[in-house]
């Protein structure tokens, strides 16, 4: 992997919104909140964005309050 990795572990904000094309393509989206090692400092928010196989992994998996890990990149 090059220099744009990140690796972001924390609680899933809401249920993905997931979308199917006519193309086969599907993508799910998702908010995560990262806890900061201060307990009295608010959580980050991230977007997520996956598609295909793990989109679909999402779809059946992924529930508001899930435990997730995430390795991708930055756009």
């Amino acid at each position: 992997m090059g220099l744009n990795t990140v690796q972001l572990v924390g609680r899933v904000g809401g249920e993905p919104d997931v979308r199917f094309f006519e193309s086969g393509n599907v993508v799910a989206n998702f908010s995560l909140a990262v806890n900061r090692p201060r307990r009295d400092s608010p959580p980050d928010w991230f977007r997520i964005e996956v598609w295909g196989r793990q989109a679909e992994i999402a779809k059946d998996y992924v529930r508001k309050g899930s435990l997730v890990g995430i390795v991708g990149s930055l756009k």
